[in-house]
C-alpha cells in the first residue's frame, strides 16, 4: 500500500484535533451574508471578508470592511453571540463606533465573553445608509 494514501486522511484530520487527539468545538460555519445583519443598506462601506476561529475555547472573529469613498466613514457594528442551538449566551453588546479613512480598508476583531459562544451574527451599520429592500435578493 503506498504510504501516501494512508497519510493523506490523517493529515486531513490534524486541523481538527486538538494536541490531546480529542475533537475541538466546530465553529459554525456558512456564508457570510448569513452571519451579517445589515441595518440599512452602505453606499461606501461594505464587509469584504469574514473569518473566525476558536482559541482556547472562546471564538475570535475578524471583519475586513472597506470604504471605497475618498471621504471618512463612520460605521457601527455589534456581536451578538450564540450557542450551537442559536440561543443568545450574552446580553447584547453597545454598538462600537469605528472611523474609516476614505479608500481604506480595516480589520475589526471581537472576541466571545464566554465560551459557550459557539455561533455569531453581526450587527453592521454605516453613516448615510439606506433603507433595506425586503424584496432585494440577499
Amino acid at each position: 500500500m503506498n504510504l501516501k494514501y494512508f497519510l493523506l486522511p490523517i493529515v486531513l484530520l490534524l486541523p481538527t484535533m486538538s494536541l490531546l487527539g480529542c475533537a475541538t468545538a466546530p465553529v459554525s460555519a456558512g456564508p457570510m451574508d448569513a452571519k451579517i445583519e445589515h441595518q440599512g443598506t452602505s453606499s461606501y462601506v461594505k464587509v469584504v471578508n469574514l473569518a473566525a476561529k476558536e482559541s482556547d475555547g472562546f471564538l475570535a472573529l475578524q471583519l475586513e470592511v472597506a470604504n471605497s469613498d475618498y471621504k471618512r466613514r463612520m460605521i457601527y457594528y455589534r456581536v451578538k453571540w450564540l450557542d450551537a442551538s442559536g440561543f443568545q449566551v450574552w446580553d447584547d453588546e453597545p454598538w462600537k463606533p469605528v472611523l474609516m479613512q476614505g479608500s481604506a480598508r480595516q480589520n475589526l476583531q471581537a472576541r466571545s465573553p464566554t465560551p459557550k459562544a459557539r455561533d455569531f451574527r453581526i450587527q453592521f451599520n454605516a453613516e448615510n445608509n439606506r433603507p433595506n429592500d425586503p424584496t432585494a435578493p440577499h
